[in-house]
């Protein structure tokens, strides 16, 4: 039996024994005591017993000696580097599984909604062919085969489409307006801006009822209004039964429109052009002959070339001479509807493509005033009060104001809203209901007292 003893610590063992100074061995027949080498760290220690002295069988042939290569050394206890090193190996590998595993969860999760918004789109898609979408919540319903049973009237056929006066069955009338110019806009964007248009509510604007989406053709429903458009009115023959807009009726349909516009400017303030088809057959009058806009704000889904060519704000001047509108182009065409109104002259540069100076009826009314024949510019159907001269000097001015050909000059659509409000008419109450008031030659040329810039 073999027995160890450590000189310095006998309560904890060392297999890397180094200290170790005496080896005692009983029943053998060592001759003796002998110092031990433990330089080496090995598992067998060849130097501890001796072969002669008639312990050959003892123990087996010696080993070889140690190297620095035999493989099995026992590995050295880690050093507090190592240690720290592993630590923070392990914590890097811990919050980079962390963060992949986030990633991946937010990943599941776009999918997810995706999936759900795809499906939803769908399903609103599939649902929504073939029916008409309303806007308002207030009015009786109906379906595209209500519309397609009505008898129709057409009342006109524009740039943009036809238009049809719809009998419903329940009794209701209302307008179809069919547009075949905005194709190249997509469903979603067209929905959109379509819901924003039947979200806005003023007394001066014709508000959208509903309306149909095909790729091919879109319909855009209002309801119909007894006296129709402002332009049948001006250019209309007109008889005894049926005379022409008094002056106090005038006055008041441009205030309207004033209104309105000012009301779109206000919540459309991202749109160029808030109207950008203003023209006296896009102002319908109800029964107490109250102004309505209609076709306003439709050239974000109208296609760009046909927009070019029809719509009224790209034949103003400053599209055609220096190739872009801005918001002061619906500033022009309030102008011309203004000079179109106390004239009574239909545009005619309106039929062309484009600006025409020679054509346009801002040109003819300034040559008109510079000429110093201001009372013959307005329109001698025209009956009103005796004392309604300054008022429509007053409005004449604001139109000229308006059609500045640069825009720079031109008024903003604020100052002008704001002029025209202020006209109102005389508190005098003599009213001559058969006296034209120009064949007494109430105006004269003197009385327009302001430089025309053309």
């Amino acid at each position: 039996m073999l027995s160890f003893f450590s000189q310095q610590n006998l309560a904890k063992p060392n297999y890397l024994i180094q200290n170790l100074a005496l080896m005692m061995v009983q029943n053998t027949k060592t001759t003796g005591i002998r110092s031990i080498d433990f330089s080496c760290r090995c598992a067998r220690y060849p130097s501890v017993i001796s072969r002669d002295g008639g312990n050959k069988d003892l123990c087996d042939p010696p080993l070889s000696s140690c190297s620095g290569d035999s493989w099995f050394f026992l590995d050295p206890p880690p050093s507090s580097t190592e240690k720290k090193n592993k630590s923070s190996s392990f914590y890097t590998i811990a919050i980079l599984l962390i963060v992949i595993g986030v990633i991946l969860v937010i990943i599941s999760l776009v999918r997810a909604a995706e999936s759900v918004t795809s499906y939803t789109t769908r399903r609103v898609t599939v649902q929504d062919q073939d029916k008409l979408l309303f806007l308002q919540e207030d009015i009786q319903r109906f379906d595209l085969q209500d519309l397609l049973r009505a008898s129709a009237e057409v009342l006109g056929s524009g740039c943009f489409g036809a238009s049809y006066k719809a009998g419903i069955s329940s009794g209701k009338t209302v307008v179809v307006k069919r547009y075949k110019h905005m194709n190249n806009v997509g469903r979603d964007e067209f929905h959109e801006h379509i819901r924003r248009l039947g979200k806005l509510s003023h007394p001066n604007l014709l508000p959208l009822v509903a309306y149909y989406y095909r790729r091919e053709e879109k319909l855009l429903i209002a309801e119909f209004m007894p006296n129709r458009s402002l332009a049948s009115h001006l250019h209309a023959n007109h008889s005894v039964d049926q005379p022409g807009l008094d002056w106090p009726t005038r006055l008041n349909i441009i205030q309207g429109v004033a209104k309105g516009l000012g009301y779109l400017f206000k919540e459309l303030p991202t749109l160029t052009i808030p109207h950008g088809h203003l023209k006296s057959s896009n102002v319908v009058l109800n029964k107490a002959f109250e102004p309505l806009l209609t076709d306003y704000a439709l050239r974000p889904v109208m296609n760009s070339e046909q927009s070019h060519n029809l719509m009224i704000a790209y034949k103003s001047p400053e599209y055609s001479l220096k190739g872009h509108i801005t918001k002061k182009t619906d500033v022009w065409c309030l102008g011309v509807l203004i000079l179109e109104l106390i004239t009574g002259r239909f545009p005619e540069n309106y039929l062309s493509k484009g600006y025409d100076v020679n054509m346009s009826l801002v040109t003819w009314v300034s040559e008109m005033v510079k000429e110093k024949k201001t009372s013959d510019v307005f329109d001698k159907e025209m009956i009103g009060k005796k004392n309604c001269k300054a008022e429509m000097l007053r409005l004449l001015k604001i139109g000229l104001s308006c059609c500045e050909e640069d825009e720079e000059r031109r008024m903003e659509m604020r100052d002008a809203v704001e002029k025209i409000e202020r006209l109102r008419e005389s508190s005098d109450t003599d009213f001559e209901a058969s006296t034209n008031v120009f064949a007494s030659r109430l105006i004269e040329d003197d009385d327009f007292g302001f430089a025309v810039n053309r």
